[in-house]
């Protein structure tokens, strides 16, 4: 049985201000995976398919239509990849597979990604910006944390680790 992402967050508090029902992670945009090599961690950077119904009036005014968002998964184990690509449009599942464990799968045409991870879910780095027509997110963006945003106005280089290794 498929899980509810949003009951696995550990801090859903960001995103249910902006959302009155959140999305499910069908055909969301993946646009990295990130192995932090300190401990079993993997982090997914993904953009949500809408864009929340209670947005900031900075993100109205300035046009913004998509939200992107970290999503961390510790104690990973049995990790399998194949045919990264980025972005990639993909169909996020994930299932419980042993006492506060998930299965998290995730599949398109160009990649497959699979691991199991503890069950508590930390999401982060929230953030709006403009889709180019080419499908990029290296335009301008608001973060909807305040230390974000002063430190940002656009997405940080791969190499940024206190953005990419931290929530």
């Amino acid at each position: 049985m498929t899980l509810n992402w949003a009951d696995l967050l550990v801090n859903p508090e960001d995103l249910q201000r902006l959302y009155t029902a959140l999305p499910p992670l069908s055909a969301v945009t993946v646009r990295s995976v990130h192995l932090n090599h300190y401990g079993p961690t993997v982090t997914l950077r993904i953009d949500l398919t809408e864009f929340p119904q209670n947005p900031p009036s900075e993100w109205r005014e300035t046009g913004f239509d998509r939200l992107q968002c970290h999503l961390q998964f510790l104690a990973v184990e049995h990790l399998e990849m194949r045919g990264w690509n980025p972005p990639s449009i993909a169909e996020i599942q994930i299932e419980r597979c042993g006492d506060h464990r998930i299965r998290l799968t995730a599949g398109s045409p160009s990649f497959t990604l699979s691991f199991e991870a503890s069950d508590s879910v930390a999401i982060g780095h929230l953030s709006a910006f403009q889709e180019s027509e080419d499908g990029a997110d290296s335009g301008p963006r608001w973060f909807a944390r305040k230390l974000d945003s002063r430190r940002f106005n656009q997405l940080p280089d791969l190499n940024e680790k206190t953005f990419y290794e931290h929530m």
